[in-house]
């Protein structure tokens, strides 16, 4: 029969026979690394927080919610009073949570919590004191935002439980007087950017009134419109001339001389109408009899309709900003975008450490620990017990 080597339950015997040698080892060193750590977690408990090398721990919490996104940008203002509507804008803003992350982890809210709670002296810190102070903060305060929510929770572990929690409410109060500071400087100068803006559109639409009304006066009417009915009536009464011309003409040339000087005057008269009309009709005269370059009738319809849709956009905008700009007057400061749901509280339970997760650990891996080093001394066995065979094969003497 073929061998097919050791089953299961063979290799299984032999591995126990040699972890039963080395019993006493195996369950000496967890036996002893588990009593130690015990022995370590029961005198850091017994010692006082400073001196303990593994002290309780406390985290003390504060909840914030954040406000959802809001735009009031004089911009968005200006395009609906023009009738651009949100659709044919692209879609830009920021998260609140965000910009609210990047100001907790600033220097300017940082600084202030090193500086009030002593934290340089307190863990004595030396070399770089104010960055080692700012790392060991951001090492112990967390920030952790949920989008979903909309939740912001502020978090600090300290071994003093009331130095946590005052810690932790401290950070909500500078980041609120952060917000209560630079709400009211936002304020002032958004009221400042209207008052600016109102002033120049107010002086854009006294130009261009001032510009509507010299066009007016110069050629006797009001719009474009009324600019086309004037030339109109120009030119036909113009043309009613020139019949009422040819006419007089006519007759009197039935009993005139071809050289009479008075036909001839009368001939010069018709040809100085059908030159006017000639010329009203591409050029337009101006109504005060102002001397200078004659404009045509296209380019001062055309300088009527830009003053004319020019001055209602000013004034659409202008309409639009000052009710801005009285409502920015009299509101109070705007809406704070975090809402404090729950300040921090002294925490009754430490957070830490687990003492019996490490007792499990070292249980753990001081047991897997010595079955390694109970087969490695049998197999260090095995291999000397095999030198020590091939040196006596060696030393015996050889046959005849």
């Amino acid at each position: 029969m073929e061998d097919t080597g050791p089953n299961l339950l063979e290799v299984f015997l032999r591995y126990y026979r040699i972890l039963m040698r080395y019993k006493w080892l195996i369950v000496g060193i967890p036996g002893f690394v588990t009593l130690a750590v015990v022995a370590f977690a029961i005198i850091s408990i017994k010692l006082p927080p400073e001196q303990s090398p593994l002290p309780n721990t406390y985290t003390a919490e504060a909840v914030l919610f954040v406000t959802t996104n809001t735009q009031s940008d004089i911009s968005d203002s200006i395009l609906n009073a023009l009738g651009i509507g949100a659709q044919n804008r692209p879609v830009t803003g920021y998260s609140n949570g965000d910009m609210l992350l990047e100001i907790l982890h600033s220097r300017t809210i940082l600084d202030r919590l090193v500086a009030e709670f002593d934290i340089i002296e307190k863990y004595q810190l030396e070399k770089a004191a104010k960055t080692k102070a700012r790392e060991f903060l951001l090492r112990n305060l967390t920030f952790n935002y949920s989008r979903n929510t909309g939740s912001l929770r502020l978090t600090y572990s300290d071994i003093n439980p009331v130095f946590a929690r005052d810690l932790v409410n401290r950070t909500v109060e500078l980041l609120n007087e952060w917000f209560s500071q630079n709400r009211g400087i936002a304020k002032e100068k958004t009221k400042q950017s209207l008052e600016e803006k109102l002033l120049e559109v107010r002086a854009s639409i006294g130009t261009l009134q001032n510009r509507l009304k010299n066009l007016q006066r110069k050629y006797g009417v009001l719009n474009a419109q009324e600019l086309g009915v004037s030339q109109a009536s120009a030119l036909a009464n113009l043309r009613s001339q020139v019949i009422m011309k040819e006419i007089e003409i006519k007759n009197y040339t039935s009993y005139s001389r071809s050289d009479d000087p008075h036909l001839e005057q009368l001939n010069e008269e018709l040809r100085n109408l059908q030159d006017l009309i000639s010329q009203n009709q591409t050029m337009l005269p101006s109504a005060t009899g102002d001397e200078g370059v004659t404009r045509s009738v296209a380019e001062v319809a055309t300088e009527f309709s830009f003053l004319t849709n020019e001055l209602d956009i000013q004034q659409r905008i202008y309409n639009t900003l000052s009710p801005q700009y009285e409502a920015a007057k009299l509101s109070p400061e705007s809406e704070p975008i975090f809402q404090v749901f729950e300040m921090a509280e002294v925490p009754e339970e430490k957070s830490g450490p687990r003492r019996s997760e490490l007792v499990i650990k070292a249980f753990g891996g001081s047991f897997a620990l010595s079955i390694a080093l109970a087969l490695f001394l049998h197999q260090l066995s095995v291999w000397k017990q095999e030198l020590a065979v091939k040196k006596a094969q060696r030393d015996a003497p050889s046959g005849p």
